[in-house]
């Protein structure tokens, strides 16, 4: 079953487990599966996501940087999905995952936007130094077809391959495979449902990206509860709507309820946007995490 409540208020996200039985056997075993924390860094020592106090080593990698990265090296601005656990009255990182909306050459500039892989980005005044050929790495959160973007890192040169991070919600109108503005060619992936996070890796073309790779989730372990920052997106037909960039899936009745304008924090777990139910240790979670 997928839950709907509010509509506005706070958003949090979660990747499914392989079995929920799983799930609930580790956690009443000491809560060995992590909580996932997705989202925008707003303050260092350690660091600050959305509104969680995180304590990191250092010196721990950060996967899916686009050059070698190390905790010490992130800065506010940048997006982060975390997995923690509970450390006392701290949370204490365990893994990190930079999350990279796009990544690729710059396009086109005009006024405050810039195009990469064809797509949109607010880069506000997070650019003035950007110029069209430029390879950056955007990060930000989805809200509908482009990229609010909360850093923008210029590389020094071409990046090995482009990339692209999203949500899947269904064909296009073609039939064709598209996130926000930016068309993906090359492979045809099978299995993929509404709502899937996907992570592409690639060469740019004029529109998008020509996949060589395609990976699907934010995190590389299981994970239990998860809190999530972003934008809704528009509910489908049948009333699906997701937390863009999460892979956190519910359904409503009522779509005209559902604000896309509004930047949110919530919680779910299985792949379920507000599944608050669970043993006690996962209640307790869902509590410290404001849910």
């Amino acid at each position: 079953m997928v839950w709907f409540r509010r509509g506005l208020a706070a958003l949090l996200m979660g990747l499914w487990l392989s079995a929920a039985g799983a799930q609930d056997s580790e956690e009443r075993e000491g809560g060995i599966i992590g909580t996932g924390i997705v989202g925008t860094i707003t303050h260092l020592g350690s660091i600050h996501v959305n509104g969680q106090h995180i304590q990191i080593d250092g010196t721990m990698p950060v996967n899916g940087s686009v050059t070698a990265l190390t905790a010490g090296g992130l800065r506010p601005g940048h997006t982060v999905a975390v997995i923690v656990t509970r450390d006392g009255n701290d949370w204490q990182a365990q893994h990190i995952r930079q999350v990279l909306p796009l990544v690729g050459p710059v396009s086109a500039i005009r006024g405050g936007d810039l195009t990469v892989l064809g797509t949109r980005i607010d880069a506000r005044d997070l650019a003035p130094d950007i110029g069209v050929g430029d390879w950056v790495a955007i990060s930000g959160l989805w809200q509908d077809d482009r990229v609010r973007a909360s850093r923008i890192d210029r590389l020094p040169g071409p990046a090995p391959e482009a990339r692209l991070s999203g949500t899947y919600l269904g064909p296009d109108a073609t039939g064709g495979l598209t996130i926000g503005g930016s068309s993906i060619t090359g492979l045809t992936p099978r299995h993929l449902q509404a709502g899937d996070l996907i992570r592409v890796h690639g060469q740019p073309t004029a529109d998008g990206i020509r996949a060589t790779r395609l990976e699907t989730g934010l995190f590389d372990e299981a994970v239990g509860v998860v809190q999530v920052e972003g934008y809704f997106s528009a509910p489908r037909p049948g009333g699906l709507y997701t937390v863009l960039g999460s892979g956190l899936v519910a359904y409503t009745d009522r779509p005209d309820m559902i604000d896309q304008d509004a930047r949110v924090i919530r919680c779910g777990q299985r792949g379920q946007l507000d599944a608050a139910t669970g043993p006690d240790q996962t209640m307790q979670l869902l509590t410290v995490l404001g849910c």
